[in-house]
């Protein structure tokens, strides 16, 4: 998918997204109102949070769609691993919030139960927000964004303490009307759980954190699979935003032109392009194998300890 693209599509998904958060949030406070329930109040001051969530991951994911300046030679694609950042934060807010709130009601001497409405309320809010996160979750998939990641993951967190407040409400309704304040309080607990989980997922992209070892070995296993490519070493790979760039050493017969060494380079990193999508862009450093002693000898490197040797046709068959 192209950059534009995507860019369009994440901010379709995101701008979605508010709109659901906006309505859904007016909902709750009003049936929080009207029917007395500290639960569905905090889950409204949860689902305020998802508004301006979501609008950071907007324009999180708009700026980051910038190409390269003067200012910034690698883009701004780190800008959606900002914006996780930020609605982590939110989200560390909110649950402190509601717990406060929630501590409050539960020490008041009369706590009343809610009404019926906040019971079906809750259930209609639980089935809507299910389905926004799965629907924002694909699209995080689909584009690699880890904005629209951390936004879906905040929507099943709302969907999860939505989950809580049923239990309470359901239970003051039962007789035991504090359990209505104390759901709150678990929903600020699962708020504040996933924030953090958010936070870290973050802060690992932002501190240049290498990529999965399966993922490493792909980029190898690909380059190795380039011809008049001797060995490779020095492999070094960084999320930057949705993609993935890698930098890399390889060794080439030392006779060879320059320009021969540099259509080796290129095939290399066409190679890892293709068969990891994720991969956005490879800089391939080229070096003379000086294990070659003359044209004539064998033009494989042959027990390299450079790094990673590519097998001889006798290997290989």
């Amino acid at each position: 998918m192209q950059p534009k693209q995507r860019q369009k599509e994440a901010q379709r998904v995101a701008g979605t997204a508010i709109a659901t958060n906006v309505a859904l949030t007016a909902a709750k406070l009003v049936v929080g109102l009207a029917s007395g329930s500290t639960a569905v109040l905090a889950d409204a001051f949860h689902s305020g949070s998802d508004i301006a969530a979501s609008a950071i991951v907007f324009v999180g994911v708009r700026l980051a769609g910038a190409p390269p300046d003067s200012g910034h030679h690698y883009g701004h694609a780190k800008l959606e691993s900002v914006a996780a950042k930020v609605v982590s934060l939110v989200l560390l807010a909110t649950a402190l919030g509601i717990a406060i709130n929630a501590y409050s009601v539960l020490q008041a001497e009369n706590i009343s139960a809610p009404t019926s409405l906040a019971l079906w309320f809750t259930m209609a809010a639980i089935f809507i927000k299910e389905i926004l996160f799965r629907y924002v979750r694909a699209a995080g998939n689909r584009l690699e964004s880890t904005a629209l990641l951390a936004e879906a993951w905040h929507h099943r967190s709302d969907a999860v303490s939505s989950v809580a407040a049923l239990v309470g409400v359901a239970g003051a309704r039962m007789g035991y009307p504090g359990w209505d304040a104390l759901a709150g309080m678990a929903v600020a607990a699962l708020i504040a759980l996933m924030a953090v989980k958010l936070y870290v997922q973050s802060v690992r992209e932002l501190i240049d954190e290498a990529p999965a070892k399966v993922i490493l070995t792909a980029i190898v296993d690909a380059a190795l699979a380039t011809d008049g490519l001797l060995c490779i070493s020095d492999v070094k790979a960084r999320r930057n935003g949705p993609v993935i760039l890698v930098d890399l050493k390889i060794c080439v017969n030392r006779f060879i032109t320059v320009e021969a060494g540099h259509q080796i380079a290129g095939r290399a990193k066409e190679s890892i392009m293709k068969a990891n999508p994720a991969v956005g862009d490879v800089l391939v450093h080229v070096n003379p194998c000086y294990r070659v002693g003359g044209q004539n000898e064998s033009p494989m490197c042959e027990g390299c300890d450079l790094g990673h040797t590519r097998k001889s046709p006798e290997e290989e068959a």
